[in-house]
């Protein structure tokens, strides 16, 4: 047998100290490089940020861009066919068109409703430019800046006819397809109001290079919204009413009395008043309507409630057992059985109080 011989080992622990004293310059220079490193990695830092944050800016106002450029680019089919039902509305895309066509569509509206003394014109057109040029900064987008949106082309018509005809053509102009807008609504009634003068001014905008694919049509059918406003179109605020006619009717003469004759206001005038029936005389029915210092002399108007019928009253002339006398102020004076009286304006002849004095009239 092999004998093994076992050799014994000894391990010394390592003193830190010991090893910093041998290896104090490489772990000086390891430190310092490691200093080094982190104060340039935070300067850097502080340094860059500033044009870091000013990139990232720039990154988003690109990516905003774009995203607009492509939401305007997907939104412009949308966009085009708006502005395509517009034009359709309109009456063409150059001046000499719409003009013609405005000329023509307004003197076939004035034939179709009777008219024959009518004119129609059109006036200087004007050009409107976006109101959005604060959006056109740019010096690329300056020719867009200054482009024209649309034309507007001035009409007028000038026409005489009766008044529910001018209703009509206010109201076909209004209703005819085409975009406008109305300006002004003159109206000049002759004399006696039987026929009036309308002037009406549109205007008409088209848009330069839009055609319409169809042109607008009128549609008949529009007219009978007219029967709404039947009530205004029937009616004539300008006529004047001719005057009432004056049905004379003689007062029947009694005597001591001078002959008169019923004042124009009063449409008729009974003779006189009746006389006492058998249940008596019905004062309560007559009322005192006005009293006048006429031409032949004092005057009391009565009227019969019940009938309407009027009946003018002289001195000594009766209304049942009142003798009429005179006027003073606004009262008409009387005799009666019990003594002087008199009635106002307005009272019926029930209504009388006893006169103190002599009237001044009678």
């Amino acid at each position: 047998m092999k004998s093994i011989s076992v050799t014994s080992i000894s391990v010394k622990s390592i003193d830190p100290s010991r090893l910093l004293r041998r290896h104090w310059f490489t772990l000086a220079i390891a430190v310092s490089v490691i200093s080094a490193i982190l104060i340039g990695f935070f300067v850097g830092d502080r340094r860059m940020s500033a044009e870091r944050v000013s990139a990232l800016a720039e990154i988003d106002t690109y990516v905003q861009v774009l995203t607009d450029a492509t939401a305007k680019s997907k939104a412009r089919p949308e966009l085009d066919g708006k502005l395509q039902g517009i034009a359709n509305q309109m009456l063409g895309s150059s001046l000499e068109t719409v003009d013609s066509e405005v000329r023509r569509r307004l003197n076939r509206a004035c034939e179709e409703l009777g008219f024959n003394d009518f004119s129609v014109t059109t006036g200087t057109s004007v050009g409107r430019p976006t109101p959005a040029k604060k959006e056109f900064k740019s010096p690329d987008s300056r020719k867009m800046r200054d482009e024209i949106d649309f034309m507007e082309v001035q009409a007028t018509v000038i026409a005489r006819a009766s008044v529910d005809k001018v209703y009509r053509l206010i109201f076909r102009v209004d209703a005819e397809p085409w975009i406008k807008r109305i300006e002004s609504v003159r109206l000049n009634p002759s004399t006696d109001g039987q026929q009036v003068g309308v002037t009406l001014r549109l205007t008409t905008p088209f848009m330069p290079g839009y055609v319409g694919k169809t042109p607008p049509k009128f549609d008949p059918a529009t007219l009978q919204l007219a029967d709404r406003y039947a009530a205004l179109f029937s009616s004539n605020p300008f006529r004047i009413p001719p005057p009432p006619v004056v049905v004379p009717a003689a007062i029947a003469a009694v005597p001591g009395a001078a002959p008169t004759a019923t004042a124009p206001a009063q449409a008729a005038v009974t003779a006189t008043v009746p006389p006492i029936g058998p249940g008596g005389f019905p004062y309560g029915e007559w009322q005192i309507t006005g009293v006048i210092e006429g031409p032949s002399g004092p005057e009391a108007w009565l009227r019969h409630l019940p009938s309407g019928s009027n009946v003018v009253l002289h001195p000594t002339m009766t209304a049942g057992e009142l003798v009429f006398r005179g006027v003073e102020y606004d009262f008409a004076v009387f005799e009666s059985p019990s003594g002087a009286c008199r009635i106002q304006v307005g009272t019926n002849l029930t209504q009388r109080s006893a006169l103190l004095a002599s009237p001044t009239n009678g």
